[in-house]
């Protein structure tokens, strides 16, 4: 599996195909899916060959060692982030209103946003802990919370200062009112995220935040572990490697709960995994400028019309829409239900989304420091113990150490508090 991926990776970086995306998953003949495994090239609009460069042309087949992989190409757009203003898919979002509600204990798939990104609405995906301090945290997009999320190396120092402490990023649930919620709508704090790359691919966009112990539910497993109008009540287990290599294989069903799409999954709204080590160029907001960045390593998902029936025909549209970033993408193992990625983006067929992309979460967990909470007795941040310090420049660091503590990257300033 390695080698195909580190193959899609390669491809991807050369991208002299002009590929809006690529990845690992079924050929389809004739609008129905096969058995047979493939590399998938999405472009924007499929051309005759004559009016192609040579460089531009996708071959039938990729030798890779002594395996040959057919292609397969289909039309799709650039994936855009999936974030919206406050009014967005409600006026179609009945099945979402819980999502969208003040709601107490929380529960992950709520839509949430913070003082820097106040105009605009997200998701929580999950509670998970914060494997360091063993504490809770809040886990869903670095571009749900985070107004510059981009490593300081990267931006222009003489441009714009961004960063996520002054004044206090506040994270708020909900999310609607497209301006700074009462202060009772406070669930905790940005802490920290994964720095997004111009320069390098990326895997992950995610972000952290602490978690007020009076928004938890206190049962002996607490239901803070579920997802809004999901009637599963069991925590979440993060799935492992070989599990998330292996969804095409299994084919597991997937359920998903985001502010905008509410509660999807089962047999009345079912989603299947389409691809897999998916690579793609998207756009980021960097010093207010939006910037082309590289992500490989993706999960691609849509929402089939009938339970896993693999006719390409009854692929339906808006298997996740704005609103929905930061939900976590869970799969059902053998009755187990386990989370698998952080849903972020989307592409688009003629204007309509049809394919949805998640972070992994054995990427997330790696970058972020974070593991799955079983629904015990946790710590919580304390949030008078946050120090800031400064460096001088830009910094390509996603970390520092400074007296035995790590300080992460959180934006420019113009402050001096040097380690």
């Amino acid at each position: 599996m390695n080698n195909i991926k580190l193959k899609i990776q390669e491809l991807a970086k050369e991208n002299t195909f002009n590929a809006s995306s690529i990845s690992y998953g079924y050929k389809f003949v004739d609008q129905v899916q096969t058995n047979e495994l493939c590399i998938i090239f999405s472009v924007s609009k499929k051309k005759p060959i004559s009016e192609l460069l040579d460089s531009e042309i996708i071959p039938s087949s990729i030798t890779l060692e002594n395996k040959v992989l057919k292609t397969d190409v289909f039309e799709t757009d650039m994936p855009e982030l999936l974030v919206c203003n406050g009014a967005c898919g409600q006026s179609a979002g009945a099945n979402s209103i819980p999502n969208r509600t003040f709601t107490r204990p929380l529960v992950g798939g709520l839509s949430v946003t913070s003082t820097n990104l106040v105009t605009t609405v997200g998701t929580l995906g999950f509670i998970g802990v914060h494997i360091n301090t063993q504490t809770l945290v809040g886990v869903t997009n670095n571009h749900v919370l985070i107004q510059d999320a981009f490593y300081t190396s990267e931006r222009n120092l003489a441009g714009p200062i961004k960063n996520e402490y002054t004044p206090i990023d506040s994270v708020y649930q909900h999310g609607e009112t497209g301006a700074i919620p009462p202060s009772n709508f406070i669930i905790g704090q940005t802490l920290r995220y994964v720095p997004i790359q111009q320069a390098t691919p990326n895997k992950v966009d995610c972000s952290i935040f602490s978690i007020n112990e009076s928004d938890i539910g206190i049962q002996t497993i607490s239901s803070s572990v579920m997802q809004a109008g999901v009637a599963y009540t069991d925590p979440l287990p993060f799935a492992t490697t070989t599990e998330i290599d292996d969804l095409l294989e299994t084919n597991p069903m997937i359920y998903s709960s985001g502010r905008t799409t509410g509660p999807k999954g089962g047999s009345l709204c079912p989603i299947r995994i389409f691809a897999l080590f998916t690579a793609f160029p998207i756009n980021y907001n960097k010093q207010g400028a939006q910037t082309t960045v590289y992500f490989e390593d993706q999960i691609t998902f849509v929402k089939p019309e009938v339970d896993l029936d693999p006719s390409l025909t009854t692929i339906c549209p808006n298997p996740i829409i704005p609103g929905d970033s930061g939900s976590a993408l869970i799969a059902d193992f053998e009755g187990v239900r386990k989370i698998i990625g952080l849903v972020f983006a989307a592409s688009t067929v003629g204007g309509i989304i049809y394919y949805g992309y998640a972070n992994r979460i054995d990427n997330v967990a790696l970058e972020m420091g974070i593991e799955e909470w079983d629904g015990t007795d946790k710590n919580f941040v304390d949030l008078s113990s946050i120090e800031y310090v400064t460096t001088v420049g830009g910094s390509s660091n996603k970390y520092i150490a400074c007296e035995s503590k790590q300080f992460w990257q959180v934006g420019l300033t113009t402050l001096l508090n040097p380690c």
